[in-house]
């Protein structure tokens, strides 16, 4: 992972690093967490804002948990972390 990114571009850029890039890829808001070591609540707040901007879609899965993936905009975001 790329040093000295905020934590919310942290938050995408494991996305990308866990592959979650579709519906059927989509991580546990809480792996996301543990994976970061940071707060859930907080992890979801980001997440639920690039949401709104159309980096992340979500849905709760069969266990009632909130699932994320990148979408096509929020994959081109990440790639764009690295140039």
């Amino acid at each position: 992972m790329r040093e000295g990114l905020p934590i919310s571009e942290k938050i995408l850029q494991t996305l990308h690093n866990l592959c979650a890039t579709a519906p059927d890829l989509a991580r546990r808001s809480e792996e996301l967490a543990q994976v970061l070591q940071l707060d859930l609540t907080e992890v979801e707040r980001v997440l639920d804002n690039y949401g709104l901007e159309g980096y992340v879609e979500s849905f709760t899965d069969n266990d009632g948990k909130k699932r994320y993936y990148l979408t096509g905009s929020g994959i081109i975001k990440v790639c764009a972390l690295f140039t």
